[in-house]
C-alpha cells in the first residue's frame, strides 16, 4: 500500500491532520452524541484528504458515501447510478 493510501489511522500529511483536528472538534462538541459518524474530505486543488471517524469499518463509511453522492447528485438535477460489475472469473 503507498503511503499515500494507507489507513493505519495517523494522519500522514498536511491535509489529513486537519481531518483529525475536525474529528477531534466534533468529539468535543457539546451537541455530540455517541454514534455520530462522519466523512471528512478535503481539497487543496492539487490533492485530497479523507477521514473516516466513528464508522465500524470502511465498507460502512462507503456505503454512506454512496448514499449521499446519490443525494448530491438528485438535488442537482441529475441521477448518479451505481452499476456493480463482478470481474471475477472473467479473463
Amino acid at each position: 500500500m503507498s503511503d499515500l493510501t494507507r489507513t493505519d489511522g495517523q494522519p500522514h500529511d498536511r491535509l489529513t491532520r486537519l481531518c483529525a483536528a475536525m474529528s477531534e472538534a466534533l468529539d468535543n462538541h457539546p451537541e455530540h452524541r455517541e454514534g455520530d459518524r462522519a466523512i471528512i474530505f478535503l481539497d487543496d486543488g492539487k490533492r485530497g484528504g479523507i477521514q473516516t471517524h466513528g464508522y465500524p469499518n470502511t465498507a460502512d463509511a462507503i456505503a454512506d458515501l454512496l448514499v449521499h453522492l446519490k443525494a448530491l447528485f438528485e438535488a442537482n438535477g441529475t441521477t448518479l447510478s451505481i452499476i456493480p460489475i463482478d470481474t471475477i472469473g472473467q479473463g
